[in-house]
């Protein structure tokens, strides 16, 4: 696909919701987030709890793509057909299709928990993903919710600090923090968002569930 270009910058793809996500309310959050490599692709979102849990799934490395808002026609016990917007469609890296529904924990009612039910068991038996999974505010902790940003921020590439990066991690042997690593690579701050770029692309791991922060520790996750 073809990206606009304003004074030699690639803009981004434009979101593919199937429906129209407001620009702005007076009542509550709405945003928009550009995902992927290169311009990327913009992915609207109309609630903060939305807007995180983009962030997160797009960081776990078993995601390969996200589409919001995706149109799902299903039936209710009655017979009437309705349409249900999923808030994100997860491709996984190993060809799973996984849905996604969003709510704050605290609107969780059992009516909404019936429908998701009703809409599950319909989208694994037409083929249209392999599952229906509910999220909330409370399904991703303060270190996944972290790094996520992180993760997110470095997306933009580096070349002289990325090449620095993967010649020093391609070395390396066993585990390491990532300031010794940094250290090595001799840019400063660039050097170690160039390590952060190459935990976001799964060629380094941490050896922990914390933060990404200097004392981190990680080794090497695949060929660099």
């Amino acid at each position: 696909m073809s990206h606009n270009l304003i004074e030699g910058i690639q803009l981004p793809d434009p979101s593919l919701a199937q429906r129209k996500v407001p620009w702005g309310t007076r009542f509550h959050f709405t945003g928009q987030i550009v995902l992927g490599d290169g311009p990327g692709r913009v992915v609207r979102t109309e609630s903060h709890t939305e807007f995180t849990c983009c962030l997160c799934l797009a960081s776990r490395p078993e995601t390969a793509k996200i589409h919001e808002q995706v149109a799902f026609e299903w039936h209710d016990a009655d017979g009437v057909v309705r349409t249900h917007y999923i808030d994100f469609l997860v491709e996984q890296t190993d060809g799973q299709r996984v849905a996604y529904t969003v709510r704050p924990e605290a609107r969780v009612s059992e009516r909404f928990l019936d429908e998701v039910r009703q809409v599950a068991r319909q989208i694994r038996a037409s083929g249209f993903a392999n599952d229906l999974r509910l999220l909330t505010d409370k399904d991703f902790d303060q270190t996944e919710r972290f790094n996520a940003k992180l993760l997110h921020s470095v997306r933009q590439p580096d070349p002289e600090a990325d090449a620095a990066a993967r010649k020093i991690v391609g070395d390396l042997r066993g585990i390491a923090p990532l300031a010794r690593l940094a250290d090595e690579i001799a840019l400063e701050a660039r050097g170690f968002r160039a390590l952060v770029r190459l935990i976001r692309s799964g060629h380094l791991r941490l050896v922990n569930h914390e933060r990404i922060r200097p004392a981190a520790q990680v080794f090497k996750g695949g060929l660099v």
